[in-house]
């Protein structure tokens, strides 16, 4: 089957076949990135035996005319428009009757919302796990500012204050004030792992915790990388990620 967006179906590579899992990895790239990035991610997952899929987010302001915004939510901004999309390639995979979403960065907020807006269905409630690398953050100004300043690689003071106002606002005038009211509509107990870098220059782990620690409902653990920096964890601490990832997924039903 062809997939829109780039999107992709990875079968799981353990050569024990009774070793293969029943729940899909359905991955949801960072901001900037593509699926391509993952390959490390896609790969571990395979090789502990879990079909993967991956998809091209539409995360650029020219793929939605300059003017994002969500037919589902109707509300104005990227972080929306990503939710529906999210939501869409999670309802073309229904031969998964069990689904783990793992999202990076503050992108993972886009897949919580879509998480929360999903709940009351029968048919949607087939994401049973929600894994979270380096984010989201509570703190969007900070983190708008920090990737303005790492990765678009302005360093003049003046510009990144001019810039900052305008990302926060193309990817929502909520911020991410809304993220732990869409926690709260999870369901009891649903289990959420938080992956995080000690030495995150753009997204902190006590502004991952802000985001985490009001929803009292889900059953959240951190895994915290002290030398890793954003996103680095599996590349730079592929022993210790691996091992906190497969003490989670041993905890699932």
């Amino acid at each position: 089957m062809q997939y829109p967006d780039e999107g992709e179906l990875y079968k799981a590579t353990a050569p024990d076949a009774a070793k293969k899992i029943k729940h899909l990895v359905f991955f949801v790239h960072f901001f900037g990135g593509h699926p391509k990035a993952l390959k490390r991610h896609i790969a571990l997952v395979n090789e502990l035996g879990y079909d993967a899929y991956v998809f091209k987010l539409k995360d650029s302001l020219k793929e939605h005319q300059y003017i994002p915004y969500s037919p589902v939510s109707k509300k104005f901004g990227l972080k929306h428009a990503l939710a529906d999309q999210i939501e869409e390639h999670l309802n073309l995979l229904p031969q998964y009757k069990t689904k783990i979403v793992f999202a990076f960065s503050n992108v993972a907020g886009c897949a919580i919302e879509t998480l929360a807006r999903r709940q009351g269905a029968e048919q949607n409630q087939d994401v049973i796990a929600l894994i979270c690398d380096s984010g989201p953050g509570a703190a969007f100004m900070y983190s708008s500012y920090k990737l303005i300043e790492h990765e678009m690689q302005i360093k003049s003071v003046v510009l990144k204050m001019m810039t900052t106002p305008i990302v926060m606002f193309s990817w929502s005038p909520a911020r991410h004030k809304d993220i732990p009211k869409d926690l709260q509509k999870l369901p009891n107990h649903f289990p959420v792992l938080s992956i995080r870098g000690w030495k995150d220059k753009l997204i902190s782990p006590a502004h991952i915790d802000q985001i985490f620690e009001p929803a009292k409902n889900i059953n959240w653990r951190k895994l915290a990388l002290p030398e890793a920096e954003h996103l680095s964890g599996l590349r730079d601490f592929a022993e210790e990620y691996r091992t906190g990832l497969v003490a989670f997924l041993l905890d699932l039903p």
